[in-house]
């Protein structure tokens, strides 16, 4: 473990606290998801993107030869449609995970996802209303030390919150644990009615 992240699991510690303030809002981590996630996207549409492109160029090139006019034309605005597609889906792939971003506070996690301000939610969960936090297995991502942290909560908006293709998981947990824990105890009780 680092120097960074033991003075932040100090900073973080809430044994040595009464109580959590309702009005609490240090940030504890934030952070995105790695563009490694698209990586699928990215190989389909790159193939799409460049088979469409190739087709295109040989059809420009002598293979619209002997075919009318029409069909000429049809075969190469609809290459060009799936160029554009291909270039849109790479895009919206890219800039999808771009804008998505996690914020643990001492009280909240917050949610942000879209791209532009129409589109962009919101979601806020407070932090007592974890059921359980699961770390599933890394996969493939895991082989470039990344890993995808699964949060229950009894929250109707969120009642799964993914944080995907993270660095250092496991520390995450151990700073999010000890605040959960004090605010379950405080805020419902162990034995709640959630």
């Amino acid at each position: 473990m680092s120097d960074d992240t033991a003075q932040l699991i100090e900073e973080v510690n809430t044994e040595n606290q009464s109580s959590v303030s309702y009005n609490d809002e240090t940030v504890i981590w934030e952070g995105r998801p790695s563009q490694w996630v698209n990586i699928g996207s990215f190989l389909w549409w790159g193939a799409f993107l460049v088979v469409s492109t190739v087709l295109l160029v040989f059809w420009q090139s002598g293979l619209n030869e002997g075919y009318s006019q029409v069909i000429t034309e049809a075969v190469y605005w609809a290459f060009c449609g799936l160029v554009g597609l291909s270039i849109f889906s790479l895009v919206y792939a890219y800039l999808s995970v771009r804008y998505e971003h996690t914020v643990i506070t001492r009280n909240k996690i917050k949610e942000a996802k879209g791209i532009t301000s129409i589109f962009r939610q919101e979601l806020f969960c407070e932090i007592s209303d974890i059921k359980d936090i699961h770390s599933p297995p890394a996969g493939l991502l895991g082989l470039i030390g990344l890993s995808t942290l699964v949060i229950e909560t009894n929250d109707d908006d969120q009642p799964i919150i993914k944080i995907r293709a993270i660095k250092n998981r496991n520390q995450l947990i151990e700073m999010l644990l000890p605040i959960w824990r004090k605010l379950k105890i405080e805020r419902k009780g162990y034995f709640g009615d959630r």
